[in-house]
């Protein structure tokens, strides 16, 4: 199966005060590029909304090599990588104006029955389930999503309130919103002496407006890096595992690991 390339422009507002594509706009254009290519192998939101079936994002990782900038011309590509158990498999290259992989990431699918929102198997879905047996197998990164190691004496952050722009057409909140609760809970310190290099968020549960997420947090430290603390001076890098919580219950999981600018 071939692969689908979309080409674009970082415009102002998907960047950050570096002017570095940010998390949350790089994840719009992933979902968006998914949602087209999806509709152009027959298996995307047109197809499947007859049988009252939707795919939702179950989990995505992504890794920074360099960081593209406002105004910069580049060429997003995905592919379909097939099923794995109830997950379908997908992987994204955003290539740099001169062709390098500036940004990878992988991610798994679910199909969710619009309806009763309850995760379908693959032979329930649309009219041909074969056809998602159709695959290309190249990995823009080798290790998959897998499951987060949860935390304990986490630290609570904040508590957001679900509204109505974080909501999409499915009536629950989108993708992309989640990475920016969790950017938003972040020191802005941390953000002027380091830049993101890569992170994964685990969705566990939809929320909807007017719910109230609790995000917590805690710094891990993970082999071969070095975390540190607000009083200290930067170092390599650190990393933070946080999760959103509504009522005691985990809906999203998410880890990022930072580096030094």
């Amino acid at each position: 199966m071939n692969g689908y390339k979309e080409e674009s422009t970082i415009l102002w507002h998907n960047v950050d005060l570096r002017q570095e594509l940010k998390p949350y706009a790089f994840l719009n254009l992933t979902q968006e590029i998914a949602g087209n290519h999806a509709n152009k192998l027959h298996f995307g939101y047109n197809d499947l909304k007859e049988c009252e079936q939707t795919w939702v994002l179950s989990r995505i990782k992504v890794r920074y090599n360099t960081y593209p900038k406002w105004q910069d011309q580049v060429t997003l590509e995905t592919w379909h990588k097939g099923m794995q158990s109830l997950f379908g498999l997908r992987d994204f290259i955003l290539h740099a104006e001169d062709g390098t992989p500036a940004v990878v990431a992988t991610s798994s699918w679910l199909i969710m029955n619009s309806r009763t929102r309850r995760i379908e198997r693959t032979n329930n879905f649309y009219n041909n389930p074969e056809i998602l047996n159709q695959a290309n197998l190249r990995n823009a990164i080798d290790e998959p999503c897998d499951r987060l190691k949860g935390q304990q004496e986490m630290t609570l952050m904040r508590e957001h309130t679900v509204k109505f722009s974080d909501l999409d057409a499915l009536g629950h909140t989108n993708n992309a919103k989640y990475s920016e609760w969790t950017t938003d809970s972040i020191d802005p310190e941390i953000f002027r002496n380091f830049r993101i290099k890569e992170f994964q968020i685990n969705f566990n549960a939809e929320t909807r407006i007017g719910e109230k997420i609790e995000i917590w947090c805690k710094e891990i430290d993970t082999p071969g890096q070095i975390c540190i603390t607000n009083e200290t001076t930067p170092e390599k890098s650190r990393t933070f595992y946080f999760e959103g919580k509504r009522d005691g219950k985990s809906v999203y999981e998410a880890i990022y690991t930072f580096i030094a600018v």
